[in-house]
């Protein structure tokens, strides 16, 4: 199942690169190279904190 759900992910970035993946009420857009590079960004933060495969994370959000 995990490798699926990376396998969708990873597709649907390549296939819709300059696409919106979301938009917030005021009319921000997100792209999915924008997701793309943000995923980048929280691979490399995880691996510096030293974070690992099945260690339990929280996202919080706003």
């Amino acid at each position: 199942m995990e490798k699926r759900f990376l396998a969708l992910i990873e597709r649907s970035i390549k296939n819709h690169w300059d696409m919106p993946v979301f938009s917030d009420y005021e009319g921000d857009t997100f792209l999915y190279r924008d997701m793309a590079k943000e995923i980048e960004k929280l691979h490399i933060l995880f691996g510096e904190a030293g974070i690992q495969k099945g260690d339990k994370i929280a996202v919080i959000g706003r």
